[in-house]
């Protein structure tokens, strides 16, 4: 079955009401986690989160800021898909990780989180947005956390969305306490760890950006702009490479802005601001009458990248094309941690 026809399966089941609304809640259950607790150690590249949790364990942490040698754990996992739990916040939150065949657990590799749109779950954000077969293809690892409540949701500002947005949950720190959890059971590069996700997994990536700028080298939302009222809420500990893919015909998170969303070009001019980009956006690369804009005159020598595609909310199948997964990879993987 073809990456168009599953969208167009996903999407029909979706309700046109909700941000990122794509079916049920059911998760895909796995042989459950491997080691025992991780607690809040911190490794290679400093502490990340803080938090306790149980599910993946190992010796050797990342998942801060910094260089220095990456230290592998010596039983690290298996290559394919599993799912783990973490405690966080006083709740058990569960996420999927898919290990790349090519891992031999003695080379430091990238690590992607892709985070689902409100209405969705982990399982379907993995079968939509081309990350298992970006992840495979390249060698990084990906996972995959489920949001909270019914339907599930994350935090990912001001408007955006549901229980977890309303009981302001740190879904920010929960991304980095994941982080430091997989990097404590595998190996790991703390330099090369990226976020991506769609609608309010777009939200919750800028959020990433403002909040977790020491832990992720770079951030790719899809189909949200940035969820703070007013932008300057953000501010991030340094200059953080950013491309925001949107859909010109969004009917869900308007292109122009709508009730609870900003315009999308107010959201890319925010982060020029904030990442100190002197220059005007030029084009960087076009498919049909899709097109990406990019600053590239920016502070640290960071892009600030806006693609435009020809397409609605779930961007992932778009008129044009595009291909949504190659096209962040290949900019999220050309920046480290400085």
């Amino acid at each position: 079955m073809s990456w168009a026809t599953k969208l167009l399966g996903l999407a029909a089941a979706c309700a046109l009401t909700a941000l990122g609304g794509c079916g049920s809640d059911d998760t895909v259950t796995g042989p459950g986690a491997t080691g025992g607790s991780a607690g809040s150690t911190s490794g290679t590249g400093g502490a990340a989160g803080g938090s306790t949790s149980s599910g993946v364990g190992g010796a050797a942490g990342a998942g801060g800021s910094g260089g220095g040698e990456v230290l592998c754990p010596g039983d690290g996992l298996v290559s394919g898909k599993q799912t783990y739990t973490i405690q966080f916040e006083g709740n058990e939150r569960e996420y999927d990780l898919q290990v790349p065949l090519s891992y031999d657990d003695t080379t430091a590799i990238p690590l992607v989180l892709d985070f689902h749109g409100y209405f969705s779950d982990k399982w379907q954000q993995a079968t939509i947005s081309g990350f298992a077969d970006k992840a495979e293809e390249a060698g990084f690892a990906v996972a995959w956390p489920n949001g909270y409540g019914t339907p599930k949701s994350w935090n990912g500002g001001d408007n955006c969305c549901g229980q977890a947005q309303s009981e302001g949950l740190d879904d920010v720190g929960l991304a980095k306490a994941i982080v430091q959890q997989i990097s404590e059971a595998m190996c790991i590069d703390p330099r090369r760890i990226y976020a991506t996700g769609i609608s309010n997994g777009g939200a919750l990536s800028h959020r990433i950006a403002c909040e977790g700028a020491e832990v992720f080298a770079a951030v790719a939302p899809v189909a949200h702009p940035l969820d703070f009222d007013p932008f300057t809420q953000c501010q991030p500990s340094r200059p953080i490479a950013i491309m925001h893919l949107h859909g010109l015909n969004d009917p869900l998170v308007p292109y122009g802005g709508g009730s609870t969303s900003a315009p999308v070009l107010d959201s890319f001019a925010y982060w020029a601001q904030v990442n100190g980009c002197s220059d005007t956006a030029e084009e960087s690369y076009s498919k049909g009458t899709s097109h990406c804009d990019t600053h590239d005159a920016c502070g640290a020598s960071v892009e600030v990248t806006l693609c435009s595609v020809n397409g609605g909310h779930i961007l992932y199948g778009n008129l044009d094309g595009v291909p949504i997964a190659d096209r962040a990879w290949s900019f999220l993987s050309s920046y480290t941690l400085p």
